[in-house]
């Protein structure tokens, strides 16, 4: 959705005169002298970076990789942007923070509702250096709207239930004119490419002003913003640039459209250029994506085989297994422990069940070519832990590369393997990105791949503060910072993780998401 104002484009520098003044205060330990930047690029992939790279074609990502740190960083399970970038955020793993998808299963009516941040139950990195009295600006972190209530400046990132409420403080709304929404759920059809396209850019260059505007003021500790269409460019017009493999894709839209991803890409990197450029030499910077990428030819519909394997029934409540997702590997049981009208009973039913599912998933095998599509099978209670594992899916699992699970009808005819829809032809896989270059960090590239879920720790660490003792992650310390232990010693401490939505802003948008799920035709 795109906001409506009065007036079109962008008053940056009127903006930066209206937003509320920032300063750098102390707290929570003994500040290094530093700051940390993290800049996101949603579904960044080495795969297709590296390539680039050495073709000249990206030289500011090419610049940070040999003059810093890089390596790959392993994603949550599974590998979607909203549980993964509130991992990040948060340090915790799923089973603590709540968010195990873009959509969360309401256990009463049998539906999937929306996720907002008012669903994440961890606090947020910026929510400690608040109380340490330290300043943060935050830009399209996806799972941030409403924002929270924070010493500094935040942007919400999507998906955006309402078309207002997604910055804090609340009268910085109106001070970006023209500001596009990331929009949550897009469809692609035929003839609608360049239309497309050219929203993508639009928003790409549109947030990258109001974010550079943001990050050339001095007054912050943490600047942390995320861009999410290289992640979308890449779901919708992958299939041009694999033209011929894919074999369905019309040789005009080819022509016109070969060069979209790669094009998207050599924005994104003038953009991180003009990043480096504003960095100061007491700044950390730090570039990350919450997942890989690559193509898919072949899409197996969960719900056409739980029918065909006799797990599903179409009235949901005899169900033994649900599917809720629109795409990824997740299944949830219908315990009598958890819904009221389960009718699988916790224990060794329960045990059997998901020991046959893994072993059936584990050999399927599709029809066309004979290959193997299942990569990995997980228990939720093997991968989650925390006070909410018990609303996490039962069991977890990865395709195999050129793989992707949907939902399919099993009330309509057609197979379980089929094509892929037209709209998209690249999704998410576990191995993401990381570009790191500032004071303490070392040169080189990394012998093994860092975790996601370590980076909020690793700011914190960076800037001086506590690192609560129940955060599942650690800093990268060993094989990425140099010389920072003799200066700033490592405090890990206890502090609460757990966090309440709270403040005006947010019981508003509560209010106003509560009426709009009660209209009957949003059930």
């Amino acid at each position: 959705m795109r906001v409506s104002k009065p007036i079109a484009g962008f008053l940056l520098g009127a903006a930066a005169l209206l937003l509320p003044p920032l300063g750098c205060s102390g707290g929570g330990g003994e500040p290094t002298g530093l700051r940390v930047a993290v800049l996101g690029l949603d579904g960044a992939t080495w795969d297709l970076l590296e390539p680039w790279m050495e073709e000249g074609l990206l030289p500011n990502l090419s610049r940070l990789r040999d003059e810093g740190f890089s390596t790959g960083l392993t994603s949550s399970i599974p590998p979607l942007s909203a549980p993964a970038w509130t991992t990040a955020i948060t340090g915790v793993n799923p089973g603590k923070h709540g968010i195990f998808d873009f959509e969360l299963l309401d256990e009463e009516r049998f539906l999937p509702r929306p996720a907002t941040a008012l669903d994440r139950r961890a606090r947020a990195v910026w929510e400690y250096l608040t109380e340490s009295s330290r300043r943060s600006v935050v830009v399209g972190v996806p799972l941030t709207t409403p924002p929270d209530s924070i010493d500094g400046i935040m942007i919400g990132g999507f998906p955006h239930p309402l078309p207002s409420g997604y910055t804090y403080p609340r009268s910085l709304e109106n001070d970006l004119l023209g500001y596009r929404l990331d929009e949550y759920g897009e469809y692609l059809p035929p003839g609608g490419e360049e239309a497309f396209l050219a929203n993508l850019i639009a928003t790409r260059d549109g947030h990258a002003r109001i974010a550079l505007d943001l990050y050339r003021r001095p007054d912050w500790d943490l600047f942390w913003a995320v861009f999410m269409g290289s992640d979308k460019v890449q779901h919708f017009f992958w299939k041009f640039m694999d033209a011929e493999k894919r074999g369905d894709v019309d040789p005009e839209l080819v022509r016109r459209f070969e060069h979209a991803v790669r094009d998207f890409w050599i924005g994104i990197d003038e953009i991180v250029g003009r990043f480096v450029e504003a960095t100061d030499d007491k700044t950390v910077l730090l570039v990350v994506s919450d997942h890989g990428f690559g193509p898919i030819y072949r899409e197996m519909q969960l719900l056409r085989w739980l029918w065909n394997e006799g797990y599903c029934d179409i009235n949901p409540m005899k169900s033994r297994v649900f599917y809720f997702p629109h795409f990824g590997g997740e299944l949830t049981v219908n315990r009598t422990d958890r819904f009221r009208s389960g009718v699988v009973a916790p224990g060794e039913e329960y045990d059997r069940l998901l020991a046959e599912l893994e072993e059936k998933l584990l050999a399927v095998r599709d029809p066309a070519s004979g290959s193997r599509v299942v990569a990995s099978v997980f228990r939720g209670d093997s991968i989650y832990s925390g006070p909410l594992q018990g609303s996490a899916p039962d069991l977890l699992f990865l395709p195999e590369p050129g793989y992707v699970f949907g939902r399919g009808s099993p009330l309509e005819p057609g197979d379980v393997f089929q094509k892929p829809s037209y709209t998209f032809s690249a999704y998410h896989e576990m191995r993401g990105i990381l570009l790191a270059r500032g004071p303490h960090v070392r040169e080189g590239r990394g012998d093994t791949d860092l975790r996601l879920i370590d980076l909020a720790p690793t700011v914190l660490r960076l800037l001086g503060d506590t690192i609560p003792i129940e955060m599942d992650g650690r800093p990268f310390e060993g094989p990425f910072l140099d010389e920072l232990g003799a200066t700033a010693p490592l405090r890990i401490g206890k502090r609460p993780i757990e966090r309440e939505a709270s403040g005006a802003l947010a019981e508003e948008t509560r209010e106003k998401l509560e009426k709009l799920q009660a209209l009957p035709y949003l059930q």
